[in-house]
């Protein structure tokens, strides 16, 4: 009896040696997305395309020999967003949080990760506030809000006038937007490129996206009768809105939207054949290999839509290819340039990498002020026939510009 007794010790002493060694074989990373609540569906949209990511690096053999361990987190509002970002810290021991899907849950956790000592690694979440509040641990690889609010401008300006046969500066606009930091970055966006251009702002408007009657809104659009309308909203209150600027015939000359409810396939589903010329601006996503000048990039490409296709049973979205696009550069370019795995090591490596092209056609250079992305760039989306179609710019375009009425 007591010779096993020994013998158990002696085992129990080996795992328990061996356990630092182990745990030295892999790095630990966090994941933080809302993956249950309203936004579940995206949510767990976004943690594939960073899981995938995880996994082509450690089948390519890792970081420095090393796995990638994934310990995950859901946050399906920005409250749970503090509470698990500091679980992921303090318990779980990750020093970066790959997130977030939501503007509001990314600027929850970066206030968390800038306190405790570790990164937020923006992958999704827009709202200009996430880099410009002074927040020194925060590194987004995607596009800000106001570069969406200009490229909406940029493209009534630069092309849709002409179309209408209105000159540029006599276009008529109206911006209503979603006043959550998502819409209204967007919106400082806008003004500030039409006070640039000198163009003739007519009406603007915030509103509560819970709203359940936009009537009022709807009017004030009317009697404002742009030729142009920029809408950003998600795809609820986009829905109710494109129905009532179609029930009171108050729909103008052209609809840009900002993004998520104009570009999520769900707005086609709804509207049908009334989305037909409809314009969104947002991420690039899904574009043509064959516009990708590096051979590399082309086949990562091809491989992960294959993978996510076979595994999942259904095209990437936006949210998981934008989420990929971002893991895939901290697993595979950020972490294998950092001399070891310390926040300030990580930090000193990100800025050091110059990416010049990824699966999406973005490059990718952080500004070491912000640590802003300013190789992420936005692209119109326009509804053609039940297929959205990127237009704009010309070197990722699917399809061309048209100006389609719209039949409302």
């Amino acid at each position: 009896m007591r010779r096993k007794l020994r013998l158990a010790t002696f085992f129990a002493m080996l795992v328990i040696l061996a356990m630092p060694a182990i745990a030295q074989d892999v790095i630990k990373i966090g994941t933080i997305f809302p993956r249950s609540g309203a936004n579940a569906m995206l949510g767990e949209q976004a943690f594939r395309g960073a899981d995938l990511a995880r996994r082509f690096v450690n089948e390519a053999g890792g970081v420095k020999g090393k796995q990638i361990q994934f310990v995950n987190a859901d946050a399906p509002t920005p409250q749970a967003a503090v509470t698990e970002a500091e679980r992921l810290i303090s318990k779980e021991g990750a020093k970066v949080l790959i997130g977030s899907l939501t503007s509001g849950n990314a600027l929850s956790i970066a206030s968390v990760t800038e306190r405790s000592g570790a990164i937020l690694w923006e992958t999704s979440g827009i709202s200009d506030d996430v880099t410009n509040k002074g927040f020194t641990s925060v590194f987004r690889t995607c596009d800000a809000g106001s570069l969406r609010g200009q490229s909406a401008v940029m493209l009534a300006y630069d092309s849709i006038a002409a179309l209408l046969g209105i000159p540029a500066n006599g276009l008529r606009v109206a911006i209503i937007y979603e006043n959550s930091s998502y819409g209204t970055s967007q919106y400082n966006g806008a003004m500030a490129e039409m006070k640039r251009r000198n163009m003739k702002f007519v009406f603007a408007n915030g509103y509560l996206s819970s709203g359940t009657d936009q009537t009022s809104l709807v009017l004030q659009v009317k009697q404002a009768k742009p030729d142009v309308l920029i809408h950003v909203g998600y795809i609820n209150d986009v829905q109710l809105i494109a129905n009532g600027l179609r029930g009171y015939k108050a729909a103008p000359k052209v609809l840009i939207g900002g993004g998520a409810g104009y570009t999520d396939p769900q707005f086609q589903v709804g509207q049908q054949t009334f989305a037909n010329g409809v314009i969104g601006i947002d991420m690039p996503s899904n574009i043509d290999p064959n516009l990708l000048k590096n051979e590399k990039d082309r086949a990562i490409s091809k491989q992960f839509r294959d993978r996510y296709r076979a595994e999942y049973g259904e095209s990437p979205s936006l949210a998981a290819e934008v989420v990929f696009l971002g893991s895939y550069v901290l697993l595979n370019n950020v972490l294998p340039a950092a001399t070891d795995m310390s926040v300030e090591s990580i930090k000193k490596a990100a800025l050091s990498i110059n990416v010049p092209e990824t699966i999406n056609g973005w490059a990718v250079r952080f500004d070491s002020a912000t640590g802003q992305n300013i190789g992420a760039t936005a692209v119109a989306y326009q509804w053609q026939e039940g297929q959205k179609q990127i237009v704009w710019p010309s070197n990722l375009k699917s399809a061309d510009f048209k100006y389609l009425p719209l039949s409302w």
